[in-house]
This record gives structure tokens, sequence and C-alpha cells, in this order.
């Protein structure tokens, strides 16, 4: 077996340098894989909550989204092409992702954020569709996706050999052409996308239903104003800004079911496979909002029939 050369050094010690490269570039790929593989069952996992179980996103889930979807395609050209800067270019979209996790979850877990909330309009930041254990919610898993791209590019800068050759290039990857890897990708994001539409429940509409009854009051110490602005602050991005958007308005739920049963709905929330959930998105408890009173629901539904005249 033909040794490896390295200039200025004995044979036996140029195995020793050979074998440290190859051990170090090895580890270097690995770490880049590892961060692929975080970086795809992190933008699976995302489609799927909201294709499929319907959670729609606010506006930091979207910020989150913007810096790990482009992480899921750079990490696989990158490997399939054998780019030595791969991680570097990983690092510029996971450390601003990472920060944007931190911040979303403590707007999320800390009441003294709730000042800082820029979700004035649709699905409130602060809403927790996810909570596993008081902690475990949707930015804490896009902060540990981050994180593990962030420690496997540092690792790959750290432990590679600059005069070594390219450790990207004895991949797993490298034993197709780049064309067919690239093919293999493009397919593997076509059959997620038409996967998660297969699995995403058809509904029917709720039919129009005109009432002549007429419209109950406000209560007392709640203006009609401030029920307004509570809908347009918690329901208008989803259920439209002018009071006919998804469902609502129309309802038939509103019209046969008492304020205190629409209050505990809104207050229990609805997931997208409850089956008289005809939107197929679900609707976070309380909508979203932290700290709502009773009162301020009362006014909310009694807003709802006025506006839709029943």
């Amino acid at each position: 077996m033909a040794t490896a050369k390295v200039d200025g050094l004995a044979p036996y010690e140029a195995e020793d340098v050979v074998a440290s490269r190859s051990s170090r570039d090895a580890l270097a790929r690995a770490a880049m894989y590892v961060a692929l593989a975080a970086a795809w069952i992190a933008t699976c996992g995302s489609l799927y909550m909201s294709e499929v179980l319907g959670w729609i996103p606010c506006l930091w889930c979207w910020y989150q989204r913007i810096a790990m979807y482009p992480l899921a395609v750079i990490l696989a050209a990158g490997l399939v092409l054998r780019d030595r800067n791969l991680p570097k270019y990983a690092l510029c979209l996971a450390v601003p992702g990472a920060l944007a996790s931190v911040y979303h979850i403590l707007l999320q877990k800390v009441p003294a954020f709730a000042r800082f909330e820029s979700c004035v309009i649709g699905v409130p930041c602060s809403a927790d569709y996810l909570n596993l254990f008081g902690f475990i919610t949707i930015p804490m898993l896009a902060l540990v996706a981050f994180v593990i791209v962030i420690v496997a590019c540092v690792i790959a800068l750290g432990v590679r050999e600059p005069a070594s050759e390219n450790y990207l290039a004895q991949g797993p990857l490298a034993v197709l052409p780049p064309a067919a890897s690239v093919g293999l990708i493009v397919a593997a994001i076509v059959a997620l996308f038409v996967l998660s539409g297969a699995m995403t429940r058809s509904r029917q509409p709720a039919s129009s239903i005109v009432s002549s009854a007429p419209a109950a009051a406000l209560p007392a110490g709640a203006s009609r104003e401030a029920a307004a602005a509570r809908y347009e602050q918690a329901c208008a991005g989803c259920h439209g800004p002018a009071n006919a958007g998804m469902q609502l308005i129309r309802a038939e739920y509103l019209r046969t079911h008492s304020d205190l049963e629409v209050m505990a709905l809104i207050r229990a929330g609805r997931s997208a496979t409850d089956p008289d959930n005809f939107s197929g998105k679900a609707m976070p408890a309380n909508g979203g909002q932290i700290g709502i009173s009773d009162e301020e629901l009362v006014a909310l539904v009694r807003y709802l029939r006025e506006v839709r005249g029943n």
C-alpha cells in the first residue's frame, strides 16, 4: 500500500499526520450532516404544524422560518457541491435565527416583554399552540434546531485542517453526481408539499345564515370601541378586518349558542381537526391573548352579535 507523503516529515510521521487530518475532516463532515438533519427536521416540522395541524404562524414565527428554510437548502446544496465555506454560510442564517427564537420565547414567557409585542394584527406572538411541560414551545424547538446547526458549524470550522483536502469531498453524497443529488433534494421538497396538502383535512364551509333577531346590547363598562379594538388585535388576522372572514360572523355556532357557550369556546380554542372546525386552521385559546378578562370576552361576543345582526 502506498504511503501518503507530507513534506519535511519521515514516512511514519507522515502517516500519523494523514490519519489525524482524516479523523478531523471526518468529524467536520459528520457535523455538517448533523446540521443538515436538524434543518430538515425543523423545516418539515414547521410545515406539518402549519399545513396539517392548521397552526397559523405569527410574525416572529415567519422570521424564524425565513432563517431556517434557506438553511435546509443551503446545507444540502453545500454538501452536494462540496463547498468548503459551507459552515460560514450556514452561520450567517443560524445565528440571527437563534436570536429571533430567543426573543420569541421572551415574548411568550416573560410578562415584562408583553409591551414589546409586535404582532398587533393576526396571531399574537405570545400565543402558545404548543406548551409541553411549561417550557417546550414552538420557538424553543426552533432554538434547539438553530443551536444544533451553530454548534455543528463551529465544530466543522474548528477541527478541519486548513491545508488538507476538502473534507466535504468524501461525504456520502460524493458517490452521486451533483446533478443527481440536486434532483433528489428537489424531489424530496416536492413530495413534502404534496404529502402536506394530501393530509390537510378538507372542510365544507358553513352556510350563510341570515337572522332577523335583534342585536344584543354591549355590557356596561365595556365600550363598543374597546370590543372592536380587541377583535382587530386578536381575531382579524384570521377572521378578517371587515368582520366577515373565516366563518365567524356568518357562523351558525354564533347564532345557536349562548354568550357563555361562545365565551367557553374562545377560552378553550379549537383544534384544526375538530369536527366542527370548517376552516382547517387551529384557533388558539383566548385568541392567543394574555390576561383577557371575562368582561372583555362578554363585550367581544356582544360586539360580534351586534355587527352580525343577531
